[in-house]
């Protein structure tokens, strides 16, 4: 098995331009600590020795690219993560979007779907749902299908049950899912609205529309170097609609790099910022 001092930061460098020279995919952004860390899992349940024999398997194998990213590329969520931000953001929306026509929405990083299901579920729940238009983007294919699937295990969803009653005491999360022995299936209903696709956050350009009241990046850029977080930031300004809301992650810690003459912080609390139309 790999052990962390088996692998060296300039096997990671190696690594990383031979993929972006190979593939045109660029992991040389990711912040070094982290993708060593997930580079060092990749090798531990490949059960190989080393990087070179990683490197090996991407000469032999090349569809292994894209079993490689979505080994890279697994998320740690759950449905109503951080309650409170969800509590403050309905009083948000209830504000100051009840009247729109249109409610256009992009998860970018949207991993395995279950933020996407937390805040259909939110809309839903606050009338809101039938104006959404939500784009929900990722580059690990498997976490796609499973998002687009809804199909949770039923150990999982316990953790998404109880975010969900502090989220809302008096909700009945159990009418948005329906459980058999193992699983448990979200009322797809819920996203027919939705549009999930590929993206590549640092390479690609951010999808149509181009123009978003909402926009979800969460715990996502702390992957990315400072270069890379900047050069989203600066996509994610482009992609709002003016005053639109931009909600970043409890561990997403960026505040030096945003700009203030750019993004209002809104709501320290849960990290709420609104676009400021230059």
């Amino acid at each position: 098995m790999a052990d962390v001092a088996d692998v060296t930061e300039e096997e990671v460098n190696s690594l990383t331009q031979s993929i972006l020279t190979r593939y045109g995919i660029d992991f040389t952004c990711y912040e070094p600590k982290s993708l060593k860390r997930r580079i060092i899992r990749v090798l531990n349940n490949m059960e190989l020795k080393s990087v070179h024999n990683l490197w090996i398997l991407f000469l032999k194998e090349p569809k292994f690219i894209y079993t490689f990213m979505n080994e890279i590329s697994v998320g740690m969520t759950s449905m109503f993560r951080d309650p409170m931000l969800w509590k403050n953001l309905r009083k948000r929306l209830i504000n100051d979007f009840s009247n729109k026509h249109v409610i256009s929405i992009w998860h970018a990083g949207c991993s395995t779907g279950e933020e996407v299901f937390t805040v259909a579920i939110l809309l839903k729940e606050i009338n809101l749902l039938t104006k959404a238009r939500v784009v929900s983007t990722d580059f690990n294919q498997d976490a796609l299908a499973v998002a687009q699937a809804g199909l949770y295990h039923k150990i999982k969803m316990i953790e998404n049950e109880n975010n969900y009653r502090v989220y809302n005491p008096l909700g009945d999360f159990a009418q948005y899912y329906q459980r058999d022995s193992s699983d448990c299936k979200m009322d797809i209903s819920l996203t027919n609205h939705v549009k999930y696709s590929y993206q590549n956050l640092i390479t690609e350009q951010p999808p149509s529309p181009s123009n978003f009241d909402i926009i979800f990046c969460r715990n996502v850029m702390i992957y990315f170097d400072s270069k890379a977080k900047q050069n989203l930031l600066d996509k994610f300004y482009d992609s709002l609609k003016p005053n639109g809301l931009f909600v970043i992650g409890f561990f997403d810690t960026m505040g030096h790099l945003i700009d203030s003459s750019k993004f209002e912080l809104i709501d320290d609390q849960v990290k709420i910022f609104r676009k400021i139309e230059l």
